[in-house]
Formats: C-alpha cells, sequence, structure tokens
C-alpha cells in the first residue's frame, strides 16, 4: 500500500514538473525568453503587456525612444519617427489599457532605460476607467513594469493552463509570412503588422462598408460623457511630463484620430471638457476630430485609424508638406490658445468630391485589320473608341497623374479615364500610339519584358510569336507623353506550350507547393531584373503592374508593394476604382474593364460611367 502511496506521489510531482516544464519551454506569453520558438509576434498577441516588457529586456539598448498608449497608438510607423528626430523608436503600446498602464510603462522606461523621446498617445476613453486591473492571463503586467512580485508572475504563468502552450504549438505548423489571428504584431518594431489589412480593397465605399461596416459601430455605456476618471488621467499625463522634464526627455502628446461613431458617443461637450483640462496640463497634438473622421476608409474600425492616417498625422508633427493631409488636419492646443480653439466651429463631414476621384480603367491588347481573336481590335473600332471618350469629355490620365492625385492632393480632371494595353504588342506603337495622338488621349502600356523587342518568335524558340515593340519604340513612346511603359512582369506571364524550362509560371501567383520564401525570392528576381532593364533603357523604374492574367493575392500584393510599386492592375470589375487621397491603398489591384472588338460605343460608355 505504501508502495502504490508513494508511486501516486511521485506521478503527481513529475506530473508537476512536466506542466511548468511545457510552458516555460513553450512560452506561449513570452516571459522565459522564448528558448525553443523565438516567436515574440504570437507571444505579443497573447499578452502585449508581459511580452514586450520581456522583449525589452533583451533589446532595449537598441532603442532610445518609445510610444505609449492603447491600440489606437500602433498606427504609427516607427521608420517615420526615426527619420523625422533621428532616433531609434519602439512602440510600447498595449490593448485594452487606462491611463494607469500609461504611468506605469512611462516612469518604467524613464527609470530604467536610456531615453530620448517619449510620444504618449491618448484618446477619450483614458477619462473612463482607471487602474481596473486584470484577472485575465491576457492582460497581467510585467512586474518590470507595475513593481508586482516576480515571483508570483513567472508562478503563475509556469503553472497556467497548458492549452496555451498546446495552441502556440499547433499555431507554429499553421505560421505563414502573413500575419494570421495568432500573431498580429511586428515583434522588432511592437507595431500591429497590417500587411493583410493594408492591401485590401478600399476604394469603392460600398465594397468597403459590405466588408466591414459592422466594425464601425461603436457602442458605450449610458454614463459613457461622464468622463468619470478625468482627474486621474491627468494626474497621470502630469506626472509623465514632469518625470520628462526631470529626465531631460522630450515628450509629444497627441490625440489620436477618432471615428465619428466614437465621437458621438462622447458629444461635444465632453469632448471640449476634456481637451479644456487637458490644454491646463501639457500643451498637445489634437486630431481628434477633422474631416477624416467622417470617412470609414481612414480606419481600420471605429477605435483604430490606418497607418497612412498615422503618417499624416506626423507629417503635421514635423512639417513635411509631401505628405498629403487635409486643410482642418492637425492643431497644436497650448493653454493660450484652447479656448479660441474650442470656439471654432467643429469639423464636419467633406464632400467626397473634395478628395476622392472614381477613375475607370480600360484594358486593350492587340489592333490589327487582318487578325482576329478575343483580344484583338481593328483599328478603326479602337479610333471610335477613342471618339466617343473625348466626345463624352473624359480625359485620358496617367499612373503618374493618379499617384500625385493620392499621395500629394492634385487635381484630376472632372471625367477621368485610364486608357491601358496589356503584353507589349507592336501594333501599340504603330496603330494605337497615332490614334491616341489624333484624340488627344494618353494610355499605359504593361508590357512583358521578355517579350521586348520579339517580333518574330517566342523568346529563344521556333515558336511564331504576334510581334512586340523593342525599347527604341518603348524610348519614343515614352518620350511621347502620350503612351507610358509599364510592368507586366519580366517573366512571369509564359505559355506552357513554348516553354522548355521545368518551371513554369504563368502567373505572377505562387507556384503549388512553393515556400513563401522560394517564391519571394522569385518574384523579387523578376522585378528587379525587369527593374534594372528599364532603368538602363528608359531612364527610370517602375511605377505599376497590372497581374498576368490578373491574378494574384495577399502576398502578392504584400511583395509587389513592399518592392515599392505603388500602383496594381488587376482584371477585377467587382468594384468602381475610387482613388482616396492620403490613401495608397486606393491604387492597388484597380479593377480594369475589356474592351474587345464587340465592344459599342454605348457599350464603352456604360463600362466608364458605371452603368
Amino acid at each position: 500500500m505504501k508502495h502504490k502511496t508513494w508511486l501516486r506521489v511521485l506521478a503527481m510531482l513529475l506530473l508537476l514538473g512536466i506542466f511548468p516544464a511545457i510552458n516555460i519551454l513553450a512560452d506561449p506569453f513570452g516571459v522565459f525568453g522564448d528558448p525553443i520558438f523565438h516567436w515574440y509576434s504570437y507571444n505579443e498577441t497573447n499578452n502585449p503587456r508581459a511580452a514586450k516588457a520581456a522583449w525589452l529586456e533583451d533589446h532595449h539598448q537598441e532603442f532610445d525612444s518609445y510610444v505609449i498608449g492603447s491600440s489606437c497608438a500602433a498606427s504609427y510607423r516607427m521608420e517615420e519617427l526615426n527619420e523625422y528626430l533621428d532616433a531609434s523608436f519602439y512602440n510600447l503600446f498595449v490593448y485594452g489599457s487606462d491611463a494607469k498602464d500609461y504611468r506605469d510603462h512611462a516612469f518604467y522606461l524613464l527609470e530604467n532605460y536610456t531615453v530620448k523621446n517619449l510620444v504618449l498617445n491618448l484618446n477619450f476613453n483614458e477619462a473612463n476607467s482607471y487602474d481596473t486591473g486584470a484577472d485575465d492571463i491576457h492582460y497581467w503586467m510585467h512586474p518590470l513594469a507595475d513593481g508586482g512580485s516576480k515571483a508570483l508572475f513567472y508562478l503563475r504563468y509556469a503553472f497556467c493552463s497548458t492549452q496555451y502552450a498546446i495552441d502556440k504549438i499547433s499555431a507554429s505548423f499553421r505560421d505563414t509570412d502573413l500575419p494570421q489571428v495568432f500573431d498580429v504584431f511586428d515583434a522588432a518594431t511592437g507595431c500591429y503588422d497590417k500587411r493583410v489589412r493594408d492591401v485590401e480593397k478600399i476604394g469603392d465605399p460600398e465594397v468597403y462598408q459590405a466588408a466591414h461596416g459592422a466594425d464601425f459601430q461603436y457602442y458605450s455605456p449610458p454614463d459613457f460623457a461622464q468622463l468619470p476618471y478625468l482627474d486621474q488621467c491627468l494626474q497621470v499625463v502630469a506626472d509623465i511630463r514632469d518625470l520628462c522634464r526631470e529626465k531631460g526627455v522630450s515628450l509629444t502628446v497627441i490625440c489620436s484620430p477618432t471615428y465619428i461613431s466614437q465621437l458621438e458617443a462622447y458629444g461635444g461637450e465632453a469632448l471640449d471638457r476634456y481637451r479644456a483640462a487637458l490644454a491646463q496640463v501639457v500643451d498637445f497634438w489634437d486630431f481628434s476630430c477633422t474631416s477624416l473622421s467622417y470617412d470609414s476608409r481612414y480606419f481600420y474600425d471605429a477605435s483604430h485609424f490606418r497607418n497612412a492616417v498615422g503618417s499624416m498625422v506626423l507629417a503635421e508633427i514635423f512639417g513635411n508638406d509631401e505628405v498629403y493631409r487635409p486643410e482642418d488636419f492637425g492643431t497644436y492646443v497650448t493653454a493660450e490658445n484652447c479656448g479660441a480653439y474650442l470656439d471654432k466651429p467643429a469639423a464636419s463631414a467633406p464632400d467626397p468630391a473634395d478628395y476622392t476621384a472614381e477613375v475607370p480603367v480600360l484594358m486593350y491588347h492587340h489592333f490589327s485589320e487582318t487578325e482576329t481573336g478575343d483580344i484583338v481590335v481593328r483599328p478603326e473600332t479602337f479610333a471610335l473608341h477613342m471618339q466617343t471618350l473625348r466626345d463624352a469629355g473624359y480625359q485620358a490620365v496617367t499612373v503618374q497623374e493618379m499617384i500625385d492625385y493620392v499621395y500629394d492632393g492634385a487635381p484630376l480632371p472632372d471625367k477621368p479615364v485610364c486608357i491601358t494595353m496589356d503584353d507589349g504588342y507592336l501594333s501599340n506603337y504603330q496603330t494605337a500610339l497615332p490614334i491616341l495622338e489624333e484624340y488627344g488621349m494618353k494610355a499605359t502600356v504593361f508590357a512583358i519584358g521578355s517579350s521586348v523587342g520579339h517580333d518574330r518568335f517566342y523568346k529563344d524558340t521556333d515558336h511564331p510569336l504576334t510581334p512586340h515593340f523593342g525599347y527604341d519604340e518603348a524610348r519614343e513612346m515614352q518620350d511621347s507623353g502620350v503612351i507610358d511603359f509599364q510592368s507586366h512582369t519580366y517573366d512571369m506571364h509564359q505559355w506552357a506550350p513554348f516553354e522548355t524550362g521545368d518551371v513554369i509560371r504563368a502567373s505572377a501567383l505562387p507556384l503549388e507547393g512553393e515556400s513563401e520564401a522560394g517564391y519571394a525570392e522569385a518574384l523579387f528576381a523578376d522585378m528587379e531584373r525587369y527593374e534594372q532593364e528599364r532603368r538602363r533603357e528608359l531612364g527610370a523604374g517602375f511605377q505599376a503592374l497590372a497581374y498576368p492574367g490578373g491574378y494574384y493575392d495577399d502576398l502578392t500584393e504584400v511583395l509587389i508593394h513592399q518592392a515599392g510599386i505603388p500602383v496594381t492592375f488587376s482584371i477585377r470589375t467587382d468594384a468602381r476604382n475610387v482613388l482616396v487621397r492620403g490613401l495608397p491603398q486606393s491604387l492597388y489591384a484597380l479593377c480594369r474593364w475589356n474592351a474587345t472588338e464587340r465592344t459599342t460605343p454605348q457599350d464603352l460608355l456604360a463600362m466608364v460611367s458605371g452603368s
């Protein structure tokens, strides 16, 4: 009997040792150094308070400046702050936080690390809760920050449910380069990884609302506008201000851009009371209520503004006129000017015509009197199309003009249209160019790099090829200002029956079974080869890419824009191309309508008018 009892005790001791060992080794919250996975994007998603503090213990020497605040502070790009302030920033925002958390983080940083700059991002929610604490393991503060018991902290994580460790191990087999629900952070900067959200279709407001409309409803308790913890919030700001002064740290306070549904939940009186009281404590930048507040496309949801808007905030603060923002965007508020500022009329919903432009895009390929086919248009038909557009008041715009509209706020004509041609056929030069010149139109041709200059055969084979123009013709078209030369990839639009190699890429999509790393390497190599060729032949790199066959996915879009291409074109027809000033995403995967030999003038006008 005693023997069995000792076996039971031994088994219990073994279990007691196994469970914490699993939690420590898998370390799903990143508090034990994550010895196996080194996966802090996962750990921070589970609990950014604990994981970020633990990560900084090993990496704080890499930084000299910090952002603190709630999750709406995630949209400031650290590389931009680094450039503006010649600093090395880390974003220590955490979700579900209140002003007590801000104070704990600020004092922890200022008392323990070298800090040059501190950016404190405020919303109005800080006045509605204070020191709420958290029994949930996903919200525990690290004792480095709040001074709690280290022993108790580590014991709680060591003996928490092993399901957290199992979930992390399971997720590791499903991990991809792009963020998923279990790893939404960029560990190196502390920001959210918004690469997927930032390549979604955003221009057409109806499409965006259909996808995310419910995310913009803001729910609040009945006493929301009472701001019961305003005094505590202001005291925290004062404490941070005073310690920054004592330590010689530059403090920037920002009231962040806020969506209209949240502003309405508070009401104007409460918001003015908050601003007036804050101005007596510290000078601050107020971006909370501007014309952007009325358009959901500038936000991910009711509580989070887009990274592009974060770039506008920093541009306004640091006087960068190269970044577009509306005229009413941002005011530096002090105790002296606050009264006059609050007396101004509140921002109202802007006219969409003031900051958006719909640009339909037409797609052509080859022009011929004698050939037939789905992609062949007779010269007289193309001329009739151009005449129809001109007579209806449409003016053709270039890719550069579209970029200038979105990035710089430059004007577009009242009825813009973008005319495109795919593949790079010689007929674009011989036939389309003079017709475009005759009717005062412009176009963009997306040429396949490996086919440029091939006027008889497909690459280095004996397969006959419809002639493609060469760089002499490309230079003439480019110099004319009538036809722009852009990318259809260098060699990712292959015709399988004519290919001789083992790897055939008919589109820019990953091949079946191809690793993400291998795909990225192949895509970047293709782009780099074509980019260098264009620079050598035409003096500048590419600004746009049309996807071969129209095929792309989120990873393709992320990589293309990561490589520096600001505009991409698809062959989708499920949305309007609405360009939005200040939102680069409105230039992504633009829809195109295929104009064929069968397209009548009436059909053409219906395409471009969206009717």
